[in-house]
């Protein structure tokens, strides 16, 4: 279910009627956007046939039915070359305007990032002065989530020797998760951040990289490995810890010494060194 205060409202202005469901009909296309199916996050349904759009780094078996391009930074600009290929005119619809930069502001740590050729192109033709696009970027948490950001920034953990922080989050968003780790990997000498948060059954991961060695999407699989599932991109990742895998395999360990015991481990594993 979406709780962001600025997707709900992208949602509303933007006119997009979205429905949350555990049960569909067997359709004769099913078409999956910024997700794949052997993700943990994605909810299988039975069809004739099966599309996959997808920017992250490929986990299935690539067939006609997908475009799936990791060199892209956001599904968003994928979106708009096919509807270009089609000869769509898609800037005489300013709420898809709209909501294609959105999503690629929010992939892109608010165009920080961006640097990709067809991102960037996308970009420059779309973007000029759009009071809704102001709006969004301008609502990107609630007060309630600003403390709990705080809260959690003050309580950080940080290894002065292996160069990574773990956050531990009050319940809030996965994007506030985001919105956490892009602030801390800000900080000098920190080179991965991992930020969590509990929910009633699992806890949701966010990691932010800066060093080549310490891939985001990796260290998100190898935490997860067993417990949940992780992935995303070399310098951000996400993923979903699920309890009851937890506790069978590491017993009643808090959730904190296990991921800083894992992302301990993966080091000397991996012989990485500062």
């Amino acid at each position: 279910m979406i709780e962001k205060s600025n997707l709900k409202l992208m949602l509303n202005k933007c006119n997009i009627n979205l429905e949350y469901t555990h049960n569909i009909f067997k359709p004769e296309l099913l078409l999956l956007v910024d997700c794949q199916y052997a993700q943990g996050n994605v909810e299988k349904f039975e069809a004739d046939n099966i599309m996959i759009i997808d920017h992250h780094i490929s986990v299935v078996d690539i067939t006609d039915n997908c475009f799936i391009d990791s060199s892209y930074q956001s599904c968003s600009t994928i979106i708009w070359n096919l509807l270009l290929d089609e000869h769509f005119p898609v800037n005489e619809y300013p709420e898809l305007v709209v909501a294609l930069l959105y999503g690629l502001y929010t992939d892109t740590a608010c165009f920080a990032d961006l640097y990709n050729h067809n991102d960037l192109t996308m970009k420059n033709q779309l973007y000029h002065k759009q009071p809704l696009f102001e709006q969004l970027t301008k609502s990107n948490m609630s007060l309630a989530e600003f403390m709990i950001s705080t809260d959690a920034l003050h309580n950080h953990y940080f290894d002065i020797d292996k160069r990574f922080a773990i956050v531990d989050v009050l319940k809030c968003d996965q994007s506030v998760l985001g919105i956490i780790g892009d602030f801390i990997i800000q900080v000098d000498l920190v080179l991965l951040s991992f930020a969590y948060t509990e929910n009633d059954i699992s806890y949701q991961i966010s990691l932010r990289s800066c060093h080549p060695n310490l891939p985001a999407n990796t260290i998100a699989e190898y935490i997860c490995d067993g417990i949940g599932s992780g992935g995303g991109h070399v310098n951000k990742a996400g993923g979903r810890i699920i309890k009851d895998k937890l506790h069978e395999k590491y017993g009643q360990q808090n959730i904190f010494s296990i991921i800083n015991t894992l992302l301990c481990r993966y080091m000397d594993e991996n012989n990485i060194t500062f």
